[in-house]
């Protein structure tokens, strides 16, 4: 297969800020021939518009593979990492954490940093590889590896002697041993990273997963990037009084249960509100255990940047039941509503809704109204709320969600042994029950455009006991409005994000157990405007980046299933060079 896949794209190779107030990471040389991608999401906001207009609606169609690298490392879940691209190099990350530096107009290897021997032991049964990306500052690539943090020189990959130990920095475990003294690794506690930081004048930002582990709370950490030292972290289940928000989440745990609320995905950042934005995930254990809404899981929280003090949170899961993370990252932009300036937040969530929030004081743009959900049939270990959070737009009709919430093409023989019941309905085997554990906005990030004010959202349809394969949503909204503008379904999983550019183009990727496509669709009416078979499933969000004065399209190839066979595949795309 890959022999195929190889040739195949040799052989095509051959034919062929701010956003309004934003601060933008995007850096563009006087001679304007180079355009780096330097943040996990491309800028602070977690925008994912690149204002590159060489690649137009009207000249994608001739887009073809320019360079592919393959790093040979396959293990982990899926190919997940998103190319960061630096004054014409490309770093990229395997499962591990591991960091690659090639040539970003040709593909060759520049050098290598294994992060595999650096890990530790102790981890917990159920530890996946799974890694997203570096992130770059002043010079030095940061990788997050198991539980730790890795500092490399950008030029040589050689590590940075004052950050950690050689380079190395226990961030998690330094935490984790002011309350548990005798805890000898992160990860034999649950802990590790699977996303890339964030980096914003001399300090990292990342979260920590994972809540199936069982952890008493995921940790969202603010790291100094000269010495790796911890300069403050957050709690997202406040444990006791010792933890910030305890007076607030305390009471919304009854039961003994206190754990789960990892961090899936990279924070976004407002420098002119001095707030920094996480997305927090799902609770774990005996919800007997854990009556009431369980904050600040499944919430949108904004802590101040330079002490890490709650500033608001938003809750999209009540007591949740259903796998239902608010995992993928939230992104930051401005508009107009009803003549009136908005600073918006927005955040796709594992429930099937797109919530959009003032993100000065995270109250609803639109109104989320509470509505009254299923909560008859509840099987053991569960204890349902009676209220979920659903949004409405401006006209007043519900939202449409990202996905089906209530289970569509259902095969006959499923509904011969199973019920198909409301969104928010309580677990049981008897069901099927939409989005599912695997459906929903997942990791994937949102895009937004100034250009046609449009929000760009990944979603997957793969209800519980479904018994037929996932579907990919991708769809446009209008956040002024909360209004669906047009929307895509392919088969296969929606489960990475996309990304938006000035030549009107958004390109996104898509992942089954047979093939992965990519594709760029007209930003504006959704009409599909070009697509290519990578030959395995993408689970990468892409990157934009220009280069001896051509713009690129890179992503990533590398899953099956729901990305459950690793790969290790980059590929690059450009216009065919003119004769």
């Amino acid at each position: 297969m890959r022999k195929v896949l190889v040739a195949a794209v040799l052989a095509a190779c051959v034919a062929g800020g701010w956003v309004a107030g934003v601060l933008p990471a995007l850096h563009a040389q006087s001679s304007s021939r180079t355009v780096n991608w330097a943040l996990h999401n491309l800028d602070l906001a977690g925008t994912r518009y690149s204002p590159l207009d060489q690649i137009t609606r009207g000249n994608v169609k001739s887009l073809v593979p320019r360079w592919l690298f393959q790093h040979g490392v396959i293990d982990g879940v899926s190919n997940q990492t998103t190319p960061i691209i630096v004054d014409g190099s490309m770093y990229v990350t395997d499962s591990r954490g591991s960091v690659y530096a090639v040539d970003a107009a040709d593909g060759h290897l520049l050098w290598t940093y294994d992060v595999t021997q650096k890990l530790g032991g102790g981890a917990r049964e159920g530890y996946v590889f799974r890694n997203r990306g570096v992130v770059y500052g002043d010079g030095v690539i940061y990788t997050a590896g198991g539980s730790f943090l890795f500092a490399l020189d950008a030029k040589t990959g050689k590590p940075l002697p004052g950050f950690g130990t050689d380079g190395q920095a226990s961030v998690i475990l330094d935490v984790l041993h002011q309350r548990y003294a005798d805890v000898k690794s992160a990860i034999s506690m649950g802990y590790w990273f699977t996303t890339a930081p964030q980096y914003y004048k001399g300090v990292l930002y990342i979260g920590s997963t994972r809540s199936e582990s069982h952890i008493p709370g995921g940790h969202v950490l603010a790291v100094d990037a000269k010495s790796g030292k911890v300069l403050w972290h957050f709690n997202t289940i406040p444990q006791d009084e010792k933890d910030q928000g305890w007076d607030v989440a305390g009471p919304t745990w009854v039961g003994g249960e206190r754990n789960g609320g990892g961090i899936w995905e990279t924070p976004a950042i407002d420098p002119e509100l001095g707030l920094l934005y996480v997305a927090v995930a799902n609770p774990f254990g005996d919800s007997t255990k854990r009556a009431g809404t369980n904050l600040f899981s499944d919430s949108i929280v904004a802590l101040t940047l330079d002490t890490g003090r709650l500033k608001w949170y938003f809750q999209q899961t009540h007591h949740d039941v259903w796998d239902y993370d608010s995992g993928a990252p939230p992104t930051l932009f401005d508009m107009r509503v009803n003549g009136r300036n908005v600073k918006a937040v927005a955040e796709a969530s594992k429930n099937g809704y797109l919530y959009i929030l003032d993100r000065e004081t995270g109250t609803p743009v639109h109104p989320i109204k509470e509505m009254p959900v299923p909560t008859d049939g509840a099987g053991p270990g569960q204890a349902p709320y009676p209220t979920q959070p659903i949004p409405f737009t401006a006209s007043g009709k519900p939202m449409e969600p990202v996905c089906p919430v209530v289970a569509i093409d259902v095969p006959p023989a499923q509904l011969e042994k199973f019920s198909v019941v409301p969104h928010f309905t309580p677990m049981s085997r008897d069901r099927i029950i939409a989005p599912g554990a695997n459906g929903g906005s997942n990791y994937s990030p949102l895009s937004y455009s100034p250009q046609t004010g449009l929000l760009y959202v990944a979603a997957i349809d793969f209800p519980y006991n479904i018994g037929r394969g996932a579907k990919g949503y991708f769809s446009a909204y209008d956040p002024t409005t909360g209004e669906l503008k047009w929307r895509k379904v392919f088969e296969g999983y929606a489960q990475a994000g996309s990304v938006v550019t000035a030549g009107g183009v958004v390109f996104v990727g898509t992942g089954s157990n047979l093939a992965g496509y990519f594709y760029a669709f007209d930003a504006k009416t959704g009409d599909e405007l070009w697509k290519f078979n990578t030959g395995a499933g993408v689970f990468s969000s892409p990157s934009v980046y220009m280069v001896n004065g051509e713009e690129f399209v890179t992503v990533a190839s590398g899953g099956g299933e729901r990305g459950r066979r690793g790969g290790d595949l980059i590929l690059s795309f450009a216009l065919p060079r003119r004769q």
